[in-house]
């Protein structure tokens, strides 16, 4: 079993609201050291399911400066190597819009996420980050026998 270390939790949209058309971009994410990451995000109810965000992607820079953050191919939402951007939540939902589970090997060090909703929505984005990843077993858990499926 994969046991996740240093587990830290980082906010990374605060309930931002953004009418049509207009961009929420999160804080910048720095994942130096970071073993595994999942971005997690929630957005409110949409007027119709064809409301789904135009721009859905997560880029990466090896700085903060705006301007050289650059697109990571296979989490560009509608893009080519990119994935499929679902319909919008149209009735009051638990579940994440999204969830992105990132593996930062081969990735720049900072990170950061970018909706453009179609309609007025609110959106919040939280990043948790491992910074270490170990093999576990039973001792480890504290257990007779560790399964895992």
């Amino acid at each position: 079993m994969r046991h996740l270390q240093n587990l830290e939790s980082r906010i990374l949209v605060r309930q931002s609201s953004a009418t049509a058309a207009a961009t929420i971009t999160s804080d910048n994410l720095d994942i130096k050291n970071a073993a595994e990451i999942k971005i997690t995000v929630h957005g409110t109810t949409a007027d119709a399911a064809t409301n789904s965000p135009s721009v859905f992607k997560i880029q990466e820079s090896d700085d903060t400066v705006a301007s050289n953050f650059a697109d990571v191919t296979k989490f560009v939402g509608g893009g080519a190597g990119g994935f499929t951007i679902p319909a919008a939540p149209t009735a009051t939902t638990d579940k994440p819009y999204g969830a992105f589970n990132v593996d930062p090997r081969g990735l720049k060090r900072y990170l950061r996420m970018i909706i453009s909703p179609r309609t007025t929505q609110t959106f919040s984005v939280v990043a948790q980050i491992a910074s270490k990843i170990r093999d576990v077993g039973a001792t480890e858990e504290n257990a007779a026998v560790v399964v895992t499926g």
